[in-house]
């Protein structure tokens, strides 16, 4: 399967990133575009399930930096450095012919600028530098420069804000954007897609968890299978007392993190649960006999493959709670005659998954109903816009391909 990439930028921008992602392969890009960069914050919320988040410029990631711990993809933006200041500034000299102290120009960091004068010997009289910051408006950036323009200061203007590029040609007034090197974009979109198929193998880590009675109590049935359901384990019986448990690294996390494993410690007799990581069952195993050496009644350590051991939990800070109260579940609800818990759990299935593609056997495990349940589910979605089929998995057994099926609203 591609990584699907969204990128949030500029209508400008949009097009330059186009003609550069066609060379790579495997990405797919989705483009939330912006007319200021200060709506990157709304875009954010407008998103459909992807891989990975890119920025198109450092302005509209500040703008967003607040909002992206909450997202549960890896994300990246597009730096300003000195090959973009070389090469904008190169242009305009070879193009334009205009003396370098007869331009205003803005960037995020004016030092870039004089490094690059620096760089390439140049002691003359210097450019007008305008800094960027999230907390000066681009309106008073953009005046700054009409104010040298009307004084006769300078001839030309290089612009890092494709709004106020704009606003320039409107009045008439000669400048350039700020070029981003080809390369510096290739290496920013590899980057990013790498950084995807990072967390996806991380994800998909053996795991092996032991569960073990205190006392030689009989581990209860009820138990035994909720803490398997929890971690989308399957499980096997070493004695009457114990059990080891095979999961991977994704669907412990996720259920740490909801705290629904460690809610489990308290409803139940006590016991000792422990969870290893390796690059191979036997190894996963070995871990997890070491960590369960540390754990005690209500506790639970993790041994990594690096044998970094992590624990006691519960002490994690993230939750999920499912909300039924918002609004825009609410009215999906109405739309699909679903209930709002079932479109919070697919709202959060989206989140949870390393891939914005899925199966209804993939949406079955995770809600925990029949395959027939969920293809009537995914039906209601598909007829609403709010789902759409987009290829087919051949599995590995004879019968009729699987279909695939990627979310078609906000998830984020």
């Amino acid at each position: 399967m591609s990584t699907k990439i969204a990128v949030i930028c500029s209508k400008a921008f949009m097009k330059r990133i186009n003609s550069i992602a066609q060379n790579i392969e495997n990405i797919q890009i989705d483009f939330y575009l912006y007319k200021q960069p200060t709506e990157a914050p709304v875009l954010l919320k407008e998103m459909k399930p992807c891989d990975a988040l890119l920025f198109g410029g450092t302005l509209p990631y500040l703008h967003a930096q607040s909002a992206l711990s909450e997202l549960p993809i890896p994300w990246n933006y597009i730096k300003q450095d000195e090959t973009a200041i070389s090469t904008t500034l190169l242009s305009l000299i070879a193009n334009h012919a205009v003396p370098l102290n007869r331009i205003s120009i803005d960037v995020m960091n004016p030092a870039i600028v004089e490094n690059v004068l620096t760089e390439i010997e140049y002691y003359g009289s210097k450019p007008y530098i305008q800094p960027i910051s999230i907390t000066k408006p681009t309106h008073s950036i953009l005046q700054h420069h009409i104010a040298l323009w009307e004084a006769n200061s300078i001839d030309f203007v290089i612009t890092s804000i494709h709004s106020v590029f704009d606003e320039l040609q409107a009045l008439q007034i000669p400048a350039m954007r700020m070029l981003d090197a080809t390369n510096s974009i290739v290496q920013c979109l590899e980057e990013t897609k790498s950084q995807s198929l990072l967390i996806k193998s991380e994800s998909v880590k053996a795991v092996v968890g032991l569960l073990e009675a205190l006392e030689n109590k009989p581990i209860e049935h009820d138990m035994l299978t909720h803490i398997a359901a929890t971690t989308h384990a399957t499980y096997k019986e070493i004695s009457p007392y114990s059990f080891e448990l095979y999961t991977t690294a994704g669907h412990l996390q996720k259920a740490l993190e909801k705290e629904t494993l460690q809610n489990l410690l308290h409803q139940t007799e006590p016991f000792k649960l422990a969870f290893g990581y390796g690059h191979s069952i036997f190894e996963a195993n070995q871990n997890a006999k070491n960590a369960l050496t540390f754990a005690k009644p209500c506790e639970i350590y993790i041994l990594d493959e690096h044998k970094n051991l992590l624990g006691p939990f519960p002490k994690s800070e993230v939750k999920l709670s499912l909300k039924t109260d918002d609004p825009y579940v609410l009215q999906m609800a109405k739309q699909t005659s679903l209930s709002p818990l079932n479109i919070s759990k697919i709202i959060h299935f989206s989140r949870e998954r390393q891939s914005a593609q899925f199966t209804s056997h993939n949406l079955s495990e995770y809600l925990q109903v029949t395959r027939r349940t969920t293809e009537r589910i995914i039906k209601k979605l598909v007829d609403n816009g709010y789902a759409k089929v987009v290829g087919e998995e051949m599995t590995h057994q004879q019968g009729r391909p699987r279909t695939i099926y990627e979310l078609n609203f906000a998830t984020y």
